[in-house]
């Protein structure tokens, strides 16, 4: 099985190649140049029929998906610290448990009398966000076709395919539907929203290489790298033989349209894949954002095989694209960055640490950047992963789980709360459907719809968005 689990794992739908070296993909983007593709025209006129209906367009939101790869054990991320909670997280963790001490209370009104929670020292920059109301935390959230019972689930009734596998529950998170999905939902979103915007082609971006949640039916995700637009290899150097002509020769093999279809479509690909990296330059060079902060602890800690910068970086790039939006023309956009190493089999102690350390510090470096623009309520970031994992330890780590906690961040959050039902903590109970695995209680479709409603999609496109969400109630969870 093949796990995106580590910050430099590429997908693994291949990319076409052409023999030039030139990376091609039909509909999708390459490594080393991106390739966004423009929809069709008959496309923009269904999506510009869609938008008729829309609910609001007006102003600049981005909404920013975190993805973590390799299922995140959120039950340390939140922990009750009441007596009666902890004593039984305690029990139920048994050497994963973290000590009472070194968890700092956040503030919730929402959860049963007499309960009480906590976030580890090492997300003290989250929980800062969380206690000034610019995060809130969605409690036991996992994919569902529809609310299911334990017994229902034992009986083997409306369970979600595939579950507990990594490649699986990472395409259910974010389209909707096992491996194989062609379109996700912030995909599905971008195809609705595409037409306000001035340019198209960047309502989708992925920092983080190709990722369904991000592909639509209309829409194509454009792929940008910390440094920026990925651009056409040939064009800035001379691979040619090392002939100093190669770009020229190049160049003038891209004017010419070609004699067949074939190769006048991947010449008008080529060429619009130039253009748009172009624009997006030309947009960049008008923006700056504050740098990422040189604190060695910030970065310290956890596994030395993860690039401990990598998702900061990321998140700096989808800052300046932010602050690029009204030199691009854009209202709405869907953005996705990652992070890896969460796959905690062993060593969970060991690696957690840092791992909540990069999530926590750069994200208030994110929304810290945002609101230096003045953007802070128009953007919403929000964590997403794979699945949970076992509240039972194996000795040295925890093993594959359903339901977890997540996070929403942002100016316009609503936040120092716990939206949902937060489970009680510990084994053998209604929600524990084996080894700690929680029945969510709060379904991806109901925490997404939340999203897709504050981007502004009346009930009838958020039902084309999610396709399940019938199954469910339709209102707002009230986090934004």
């Amino acid at each position: 099985m093949n796990i995106r689990n580590n910050d430099n794992d590429s997908s693994r739908r291949v990319f076409l190649r052409s023999a030039a070296g030139l990376a091609l993909a039909s509909g999708r983007i390459g490594q080393h140049f991106s390739l966004p593709l423009a929809m069709g025209l008959s496309g923009m006129a269904g999506l510009a029929a869609q938008r008729a209906q829309a609910a609001d367009t007006s102003g600049y939101k981005a909404l920013v998906c975190l993805f973590m790869y390799g299922g995140n054990d959120a039950h340390n991320w939140v922990v009750p610290v009441d007596a009666t909670g902890y004593a039984q997280y305690s029990q139920a963790r048994n050497a994963l448990a973290l000590p009472l001490g070194s968890l700092q209370p956040i503030t919730s009104s929402s959860q049963d009398a007499g309960r009480a929670f906590g976030m580890p020292a090492e997300l003290a920059p989250l929980r800062a966000l969380y206690e000034q109301g610019q995060a809130a935390i969605i409690a036991n959230v996992g994919p569902l076709l529809r609310p299911i019972s334990k017994a229902e689930f034992n009986a083997g009734s409306a369970v979600p395919p595939r579950l507990f596998s990594h490649n699986d529950q990472q395409s259910t998170w974010q389209s909707g539907s096992a491996e194989g999905a062609r379109s996700g939902w912030g995909g599905r979103i971008g195809d609705i929203l595409a037409t306000a915007n001035g340019q198209p082609l960047f309502t989708t971006v992925s920092a983080t290489g190709n990722a369904v949640y991000l592909a639509g039916n209309n829409v194509v995700q454009y792929q940008v790298n910390a440094a920026g637009p990925v651009g056409v290899n040939g064009l800035a150097n001379n691979w040619l033989l090392g002939a100093p002509q190669g770009s020229t020769s190049l160049r003038q093999m891209l004017a010419d349209a070609g004699a067949t279809p074939l190769q006048r479509e991947y010449t008008r690909v080529v060429q619009r894949a130039i253009s748009a990296e172009a624009t997006l330059r030309g947009a960049l060079a008008n923006v700056s954002v504050p740098a990422i902060p040189a604190t060695p602890l910030v970065w310290a800690g956890g596994s030395t095989t993860l690039d401990k910068e990598a998702l900061a970086r990321q998140l700096r790039m989808v800052a300046q694209l932010i602050a690029a939006n009204q030199g691009l023309g854009m209202r709405r956009q869907v953005f996705m960055v990652s992070i890896g190493g969460f796959d905690t089999h062993a060593h969970q102690l060991r690696d957690q640490s840092g791992l909540m350390t990069r999530v926590a510090s750069s994200v208030r470096y994110f929304n810290d950047t945002v609101a230096a623009l003045g953007l802070g309520p128009n953007v919403t970031l929000f964590t997403a992963s794979d699945f949970g994992r076992t509240l039972a330890s194996n000795d040295d780590g925890s093993d594959h789980g359903w339901g977890s906690h997540h996070f929403a961040v942002g100016g316009a959050v609503r936040g120092r709360e716990i939206y949902g039902r937060f489970p009680v903590t510990a084994l053998g109970t209604a929600d524990d459907v084996g080894s700690g695995r929680l029945l969510p209680s709060t379904s991806v479709t109901q925490f997404a719809a939340s999203l897709g409603r504050w981007m502004g999609l009346s009930t009838t496109e958020l039902a084309t968005v999610l396709p399940n969400l019938g199954q469910f109630n339709a209102g707002t969870m009230g986090f934004l």
